[in-house]
C-alpha cells in the first residue's frame, strides 16, 4: 500500500470516527452454559477481571441459560440480572455489586461503564494483575489489544505485534518503542511477556512464540523500570492467554497457506468442580517457509522450518482458602531458527527482492526452550501480598556452515529468571506498597572452529552475566475521584561481568568439531580475558491524575528507565544505561461515550547510551514525540481504531564515519500511522482491515544515511464465517506484497562480525478452520 493511499484512507475514516456511535467498552465473545447463576457470573468476573459481590442473597437460588453473547460487561449483566429481578452498580473500590432491582428500576448501561483495565480490588491473580497499583500501571501510555479484536485478527506471527500502536517499529531483537530499540542479547531495553513468562530474546527473536492462544495483550510505552525492576528502558509487551473455560472444551485448529506453509493446534480447558480454578492445555505445529536463499553456502539452504510448541495454564482459587489464588504457566518450544540475510556489498540496499544472501559462511540453528512464570496472592481487600517469579531458559545449537576447512559447531545459552516478593495496602484515601526483587540474566556463547587446517581446533567461550537486587517503595493519595498523586522509588544494583576464553587443541582430521571439544584434550590458551562493573541507580516514578469531568483525565508522569549494558570485549565493559521520561496525557470519552481518545506528549532525556566505536557509554540525546489513538464503534456491526506517532530522537553527540556528531537515533522513524476496521458479530460474517505505515529508519550499528532503512507501508486482511463452535477464514499478511527490512542482527559470535539482516515475510496466505466441543 503506498503512503499517499493508506494517508487518503487515514483521512477518510477520521471524520467518521468523530461522527461514531456505540460503545466504547470491551466486547466479549460470552458463552454460558444452562446452570446456576453464580457459575455465569463467575465467567463474567474472571473475563473482565473484575470482582462481582452479591448482596441480594439471590444469586444462588436464580438459574443461567445457555447461549452465546458478544456484549460489553454491562450489557451482559444486564441480560442475565434482569429476568432475575436483580440490579447492580458499581461500588466506590470499582467492584461489582448485586442487589434487588426496585420497582420499575431499570439499568442504564451508559452511565456504568467499566474500564477494561484491572481494577484495584482483590481480583484473582493473573499475570495482568498490575505488579505495584492502577495508577502505577497507568503511569505511562498503554494501548491494550482485547479478545474482541483479536479473536478476528491476521495475526499469524508475533512479527506482527508492532502493529498494533503508534510509534512502535520492526521486531525482534530490533522492536523499538517511541526510539528506543530493544537492542541485542545483553542490551534488551523491552521486556516481552508471555503470561508472566520472560520470553527473552531467542525466542523472540525467531519468532518461536504461539499467537494461536492469545486473549489480550498490552503495548506499553515508556520507562517501565519502576514496575519491572531492569531492562524495560522503552517499554513492555505483554501477552495473555485466555482463562480456563467454564466447562470442558475441546478446540482444534488447522491452517494451510501458500509456500507449504501449515498450521496445526488443540487446546483443552476446563475449571473444577465449578469454581474459578481450572487448566488449560495447547498444543501447537507450525510449519513455515524458510525464505532466504543462500549463494555462496547452498547446504544452509532449506524449504521450510518447523516449530513446535507446548504451552499449559493453571489457575488455583480454593474455597477452602479465602483471599489466596495462584497461578503458573508453563511454556516448551521447540523449532528451526530463521535464516539470516546479508548483503552482496557493504549495505543491504536496494532490497534484492529474490532473497538471495551473499554470506560467505552462515549458522544454521535450532532452538530448544523451556518457561514458567509463578504468581501468588493472598489478602482481601484492604491488604494483599504478592510473589512473584519466572525461569527461561533457551538453548540454541547448530553448526557454522561455509567454512574452507568444513562445518563447525555453535552453541548459545540464555537464561533469565527472577523472584520478588510485594505487600500492598489499600484504604480509603490511601494506597501503600513496597517490595523486593532479585534477578539474573546469563548467556553463554560457545563455538568450536577450525584455525589450522583439519587438525587443529580453536574452542571459544564467552560468558556474560547480570545479576540484579533491587528495594521499591510507593505512596498514592486520592481525594475521591477527582484528583489523585503517587510516588515511588526503586533503588537498582547491579553486577554485571563479562568472560571470554579461548583455547586450542589438535584433533583428528574427521572430527566434526563441537563446543567443548578441547575441554578433554592437551590445549593451549591463546586468549583470555574479564572484566566487571557494578552500578547502582535510584528509578524514581511520579504520577499525578486529575479527572477534570466525567469524561476527561489528564496524567502527568516522570519516569526512569534503566537496562544492562556491557561492550564489544570484556575489557570495555560499562555501567547500565540511564532515560529519564516526562509525559503529559489526555484521556477522553466523546458524544455521550461513543469515541474514546487518547492524546499523549512525551521527553525522554538519554542520559547515558552505549557508543559501538569509542565502547562506552558516552553517547547521550533526547527524544521528543506525541502520540494520538482513537477507538470507535461506528455501529452495532462496524468498529475503527486509528494511531498516529510522531517522533524527534537524536543524539547529542555520536560521531561516526561522518561528519554529523547529531545523528538520529536507530530505530526512530519520524512518524507511525496505523488503522484498524472491523466488522462482525457474534454470528455470521465478520472482516478485519489493518494497516500500518513507517517512515524511513536508520539501523542499530551503522548509523548513516547510506544505511538507512526505507520507510514501507503493510497491509492485513481477515475474512471469515463464524458459527456457534466453529469458524472458518481467510488470512492475508502483507497483502501488497511490500519489500522491507524488517531486523538487523549482529551476533558477538558472528564469524566474520558482519551486520546481518532479517527481511520482513513476503506475502503470507492461511485458509484457516477452527471447532470447539463444549
Amino acid at each position: 500500500m503506498r503512503p499517499a493511499r493508506l494517508a487518503g484512507l487515514l483521512a477518510a475514516v477520521f471524520p467518521l470516527a468523530l461522527l461514531a456511535a456505540g460503545e466504547v467498552e470491551p466486547v466479549y465473545d460470552i458463552r454460558l452454559d444452562n446452570g446456576p447463576l453464580l457459575g455465569c457470573l463467575e465467567q463474567l468476573a474472571l473475563l473482565a477481571n473484575v470482582p462481582i459481590v452479591d448482596r441480594s442473597d439471590r444469586v444462588a437460588s436464580a438459574e443461567c441459560a445457555r447461549g452465546r453473547l458478544r456484549a460489553t460487561l454491562s450489557q451482559a449483566l444486564d441480560h442475565l440480572l434482569s429476568p432475575a429481578g436483580l440490579a447492580w452498580h458499581r461500588r466506590s473500590d470499582g467492584a461489582i455489586e448485586i442487589v434487588t432491582a426496585a420497582p420499575g428500576e431499570s439499568v442504564n448501561l451508559a452511565a456504568l461503564t467499566i474500564e477494561d483495565t484491572p481494577l484495584p480490588s482483590l481480583a484473582p491473580v493473573t499475570a495482568a494483575t498490575p505488579p505495584i497499583s492502577t495508577m502505577v500501571h497507568e503511569a505511562m501510555s498503554v494501548t491494550r489489544v482485547e479478545q474482541e479484536r483479536l479473536v478476528a485478527s491476521p495475526l499469524l506471527s508475533l512479527s506482527q505485534i508492532g502493529r498494533y500502536a503508534p510509534n512502535v517499529y520492526a521486531s525482534g531483537a530490533s522492536l523499538a518503542i517511541r526510539g528506543q530499540e530493544r537492542d541485542l542479547d545483553q542490551f534488551s531495553g523491552l521486556s516481552v511477556r508471555l503470561d508472566g513468562i520472560d520470553l527473552g530474546t531467542s525466542l523472540i527473536e525467531g519468532d518461536m512464540v504461539p499467537v494461536e492462544g492469545l486473549n489480550g495483550m498490552q503495548l506499553q510505552r515508556g520507562p517501565r523500570s519502576f514496575e519491572r525492576g531492569g531492562n524495560a528502558t522503552a517499554g513492555a509487551l505483554d501477552l495473555y492467554t485466555a482463562a480456563p473455560s467454564e466447562s470442558p472444551s475441546l478446540r482444534v485448529s488447522a491452517g494451510i497457506g501458500n509456500d507449504g506453509a501449515l498450521r496445526g493446534s488443540t487446546a483443552w480447558s476446563t475449571r473444577f468442580d465449578g469454581s474459578e480454578s481450572g487448566l488449560r492445555v495447547a498444543l501447537e505445529r507450525r510449519v513455515m517457509p524458510d525464505y532466504v536463499h543462500e549463494v555462496y553456502v547452498p547446504e544452509a539452504n532449506r524449504d521450510e522450518r518447523v516449530v513446535d510448541n507446548l504451552y499449559t495454564k493453571l489457575n488455583l482459587v480454593p474455597d477452602w482458602l479465602p483471599g489466596f489464588s495462584m497461578e503458573f504457566a508453563l511454556l516448551a518450544v521447540s523449532g528451526d531458527d530463521p535464516a539470516l540475510y546479508t548483503a552482496a556489498g557493504e549495505f543491504p540496499f536496494p532490497l534484492s527482492k529474490d532473497r538471495n544472501s551473499y554470506a560467505r559462511d552462515t549458522a544454521r540453528t535450532q532452538t530448544q526452550a523451556l518457561g514458567s512464570a509463578l504468581n501468588l496472592q493472598y489478602g482481601n481487600d484492604t491488604w494483599n501480598l504478592r510473589l512473584t517469579a519466572n525461569s527461561t531458559l533457551a538453548r540454541q545449537e547448530g553448526l557454522w556452515l561455509g567454512s574452507g576447512f568444513g562445518p563447525s559447531g555453535d552453541l548459545n545459552n540464555e537464561r533469565r529468571r527472577a523472584v520478588g516478593l510485594s505487600g500492598r495496602y489499600t484504604g480509603d484515601h490511601w494506597e501503600m506498597a513496597s517490595g523486593i526483587e532479585f534477578s539474573a540474566v546469563s548467556f553463554a556463547d560457545l563455538e568450536s572452529v577450525w584455525v589450522a587446517g583439519f587438525r587443529r581446533i580453536g574452542d571459544n567461550r564467552q560468558d556474560m552475566d547480570f545479576r540484579t537486587r533491587s528495594g521499591w517503595v510507593w505512596v498514592g493519595r486520592h481525594w475521591g475521584e477527582d484528583f489523585s498523586v503517587g510516588a515511588g522509588l526503586r533503588q537498582v544494583e547491579e553486577k554485571a561481568q563479562q568472560n571470554y576464553v579461548s583455547v586450542a587443541c589438535n584433533v583428528e582430521a574427521e572430527l566434526l568439531p563441537r563446543p567443548g571439544v578441547c575441554a578433554d584434550r592437551e590445549s593451549l590458551l591463546q586468549f583470555r580475558q574479564y572484566g566487571r562493573v557494578d552500578t547502582s541507580t535510584p528509578v524514581p516514578l511520579v504520577v499525578a491524575n486529575w479527572s477534570v469531568t466525567d469524561t476527561q483525565r489528564l496524567s502527568l508522569s516522570h519516569g526512569r528507565g534503566i537496562r544492562s549494558s556491557a561492550g564489544v570485549r570484556p575489557e570495555f565493559i560499562q555501567p547500565a544505561e540511564r532515560d529519564d521520561s516526562t509525559q503529559l496525557a489526555w484521556q477522553s470519552e466523546w458524544l455521550a461515550q461513543r469515541l474514546k481518545a487518547r492524546v499523549a506528549l512525551f521527553r525522554t532525556l538519554i542520559r547515558e547510551r552505549f557508543h559501538y566505536v569509542t565502547n562506552n557509554i558516552g553517547a547521550r540525546g533526547r527524544v521528543y514525540g506525541a502520540e494520538l489513538e482513537l477507538d470507535a464503534r461506528l455501529s452495532e456491526r462496524w468498529q475503527a481504531t486509528l494511531g498516529l506517532g510522531a517522533l524527534n530522537a537524536r543524539y547529542d553527540y555520536y560521531r561516526y564515519y561522518n561528519e554529523d556528531p547529531t545523528p538520529r537515533l536507530p530505530g526512530a522513524p519520524k512518524y507511525t500511522a496505523l488503522l484498524g476496521l472491523r466488522y462482525g458479530a457474534a454470528q455470521g460474517w465478520y472482516g478485519t482491515l489493518d494497516a500500518y505505515h513507517t517512515a524511513a529508519a536508520e539501523t542499530t550499528l551503522d548509523i548513516n544515511p547510506g544505511n538507512r532503512r526505507p520507510a514501507y507501508s503493510l497491509a492485513d486482511l481477515r475474512i471469515g464465517y463464524r458459527l456457534d463452535d466453529a469458524d472458518f477464514s481467510l488470512a492475508v499478511t502483507n497483502a501488497t506484497d511490500a519489500l522491507y527490512l524488517d531486523r538487523v542482527d549482529f551476533r558477538y559470535n558472528d564469524r566474520r562480525q558482519e551486520t546481518r539482516y532479517r527481511l520482513g515475510d513476503p506475502r503470507r496466505v492461511e485458509l484457516r478452520w477452527q471447532y470447539e466441543w463444549r
